[in-house]
């Protein structure tokens, strides 16, 4: 039942790549084609002249050949692996260890791709430079703004149905105690939107003091753009790490919890739902 491995994240900017892993019959052809398809979402953040468009096609071909030959089989062993400990005895500190093991993939390619993303940056005239910040910093006050016009309650009860939804997916019709569960835990889980918003501010603000500043050399200036493509928790505050780790761990316990409630109808049906992921990436992996 991990989130994050059904979350579809595509080209964000012209310096964040991530691929898709969505259970659907065009995932093998969304991830085949992003080379293609890059162009449509990275024009909602900037003009790339016909040279930095190739060099961004090469970083995501390079980059996906990679990332197909040594992080999808890695992917694909963490569901087994989930799957395998849904299906024995579940402990909690053994799904907690590897559920922070599959989220260190996101990781691993900020590690690969930061230094030719950082050399493409390099490339951008100041008015590029001017629109990418701009439409980044538009974005984060969409955000802002969608976050405001609700109240805490509504945020709440929202989470609340997408909750009910997700897991539904997972294991069917939930049960009167499951949906108690679910709510319990949702009570419980903390709305960390705005230290999320004050970490995205912060991370845009540095890079804008990396592309005003003059005085850089090349070096530096690729240098220090690296560090805000790969190093994301250094613009997290405390607060914000400390959550994001109990959280966690109600998630975790939530897990657990609700996997001592499944019947076997609904325990087939996440195993399905494993199933059909792991062989979505068999799919992706051999084209």
């Amino acid at each position: 039942m991990l989130n994050n491995l059904k979350t579809k994240k595509l080209i964000r900017s012209c310096f964040a790549i991530s691929m898709l892993f969505l259970c659907s019959c065009s995932a093998s052809f969304t991830y085949n084609n992003l080379s293609w398809l890059s162009s449509f979402w990275v024009d909602d953040y900037i003009d790339l002249n016909k040279k930095q468009n190739e060099q961004l096609k090469d970083i995501i071909k390079t980059t996906q050949t990679w990332h197909r030959r040594a992080q999808l089989p890695a992917y694909k062993q963490d569901i087994q692996n989930i799957k395998t400990l849904f299906n024995q005895s579940l402990e909690t500190d053994q799904l907690k260890e590897q559920v922070v093991f599959a989220k260190k993939h996101w990781q691993n390619l900020l590690e690969y791709a930061h230094l030719p993303l950082a050399e493409l940056g390099a490339t951008l005239s100041g008015e590029q430079r001017d629109e990418l910040l701009n439409n980044i910093q538009s974005q984060i006050d969409e955000e802002r703004e969608e976050f405001n016009d609700q109240t805490a309650h509504e945020r709440k009860t929202e989470r609340l149905e997408s909750q009910f939804e997700y897991y539904e997916e997972w294991a069917g019709k939930l049960s009167k105690g499951q949906k108690a569960l679910i709510t319990t835990a949702n009570e419980q889980h903390q709305d960390s939107n705005t230290l999320w918003l004050e970490y995205k501010q912060n991370r845009l603000d540095s890079a804008k003091q990396i592309f005003e500043n003059k005085s850089l050399t090349q070096s530096q200036f690729i240098d220090q753009l690296s560090t805000v493509i790969k190093e994301r928790e250094i613009y997290m505050s405390q607060e914000l790490l400390k959550i994001n780790e109990e959280n966690l761990n109600l998630y975790i316990n939530l897990l657990y919890e609700l996997n001592m409630t499944l019947s076997i109808k609904q325990r087939q049906s996440v195993n399905d739902q494993f199933d059909e992921l792991i062989e979505t990436l068999n799919d992706i992996i051999e084209n």
